[in-house]
């Protein structure tokens, strides 16, 4: 099992944007979302996945907002600017291409190792 966020390091950016797309959503949440969407292979703490928000909204692909909590206190939202969905929209497409790269390196073509 995959327990660094090394591993994503390069692709938690275009997955931030995925999964801010169609909703807005706060980081405890998000590193729940990614965790839960590999079956817990790879995971991603709250720490590392701030560091990067932090990045993002300083670059305007993100922004912060309080949001009011039904269950507690208020929680820091984090929405997708239009340069972000720019960014996801014009880069999606070269992660796919990279992790086919990178699959086709790593098994030599062979897909059953």
């Amino acid at each position: 099992m995959i327990k660094s966020s090394e591993f994503i390091k390069g692709y938690t950016e275009i997955i931030v944007c995925a999964l801010l797309y169609n909703k807005d959503d706060y980081i405890y949440n998000l590193v729940k979302t990614i965790t839960a969407q590999n079956n817990g292979i790879i995971q991603i703490t709250n720490p590392s996945l701030l560091i990067i928000m932090k990045k993002m909204a300083a670059e305007g692909k993100i922004r912060a907002y309080m949001g009011e909590s039904e269950l507690g206190a208020d929680r820091k939202y984090y929405s997708l600017t239009e340069l972000g969905r720019k960014y996801y929209s014009e880069n999606y497409k070269a992660y796919l291409n990279s992790l086919e790269t990178l699959k086709n390196m790593i098994c030599g073509g062979n897909f059953n190792a």
